[in-house]
């Protein structure tokens, strides 16, 4: 082992109820059923859209009479679009916040489900950049449904939220609040994901377990996941890559990895290498011609 003492303090985070496997979001106008009959649908602009499971889908809430608002998320959630989707659902009695969607789509869900009942904004609470007021919550509970392999959003506290331009910012709203009450991860929905997609997605994942194993804060506990984690991606990426379609076992585990880089994020933190991603993609797109700083 890599630590002088194996078995030192530390503390395990709040985590969501996890059911993890194929065939899964079958079941989710049931879970949803559960927990209330009026909720909001936070989803990309088509992916979900473009397959059976969207009427599937439908059918499934309306068997269950479940009320449903749809908010869509295109790109990489800003403050505004959280502090729109909040005003437009405030006074609608909402009692569970579904995101079905990449990391983009559950981290505007996430932070949407935190203010719907808080009467604040975004920027009183996101870091860096915000008020700094402290998050009293209470939120609305959030089921994760993630479509893609790579940001493990459905097991973290924080939604990222960013400011486009040359003043812009990609900052975190987080609180313990806002972990996703339930985490529901089909494999399956990874089947029609574009290999771009599929690439980046699988290396931020990676990335985050090899942040998480190497983190000062890891723990017996961390250390016995993101290794399994590691090891997951390293047999499935490749081969999801190069057939999304096909890949049944790399898909499960592919979701598996990315599942398990969220819990131990949320558990060690991250290092230097996602704190520097930001300024070097940056300053690559500006050498590279496209844009003019």
């Amino acid at each position: 082992g890599h630590r002088v003492n194996p078995f030192s303090t530390f503390e395990v985070a709040r985590l969501p109820e996890i059911r993890f496997g194929s065939g899964t979001f079958d079941s989710l106008p049931e879970l949803i059923a559960t927990r209330g009959s009026h909720i909001v649908l936070v989803t990309g602009r088509y992916s979900l859209e473009k397959t059976p499971r969207w009427q599937q889908l439908l059918a499934g809430l309306a068997q269950h009479d479940v009320r449903w608002h749809r908010f869509v998320v295109e790109g990489e959630p800003s403050p505004e679009l959280v502090d729109e989707a909040v005003a437009m659902f405030r006074d609608e009695t909402i009692d569970t916040v579904v995101g079905i969607g990449g990391g983009s789509v559950l981290d505007a869900a996430k932070a949407i489900a935190g203010l719907l009942k808080t009467g604040t904004q975004v920027l009183d609470h996101l870091e860096g950049v915000g008020r700094g007021l402290s998050y009293t919550g209470p939120a609305v509970p959030f089921i994760a449904v993630p479509t893609t392999a790579g940001t493990g959003s459905e097991a973290t506290k924080n939604a990222v939220l960013s400011k486009q331009g040359l003043d812009g910012y990609k900052k975190s709203f987080r609180d313990e609040q806002l972990v996703p009450e339930y985490a529901v991860i089909d494999p399956d929905l990874l089947a029609t994901c574009p290999p771009g997609q599929i690439a980046a997605n699988g290396m931020d994942a990676l990335t985050q377990l090899i942040e998480s194993y190497v983190s000062l804060n890891a723990n017996r506990l961390t250390d016995a996941l993101a290794i399994d984690g590691i090891r997951a991606a390293r047999d499935a990426l490749l081969p999801l890559y190069d057939d999304p379609a096909a890949a049944t076992a790399a898909r499960a585990g592919m979701a598996y990895a990315a599942l398990l880089s969220g819990i131990t994020l949320a558990q060690t933190g991250l290092g230097s290498v996602h704190g520097l991603a930001s300024p070097l993609g940056l300053h690559t797109y500006l050498r590279s011609g496209f844009a003019h700083p």
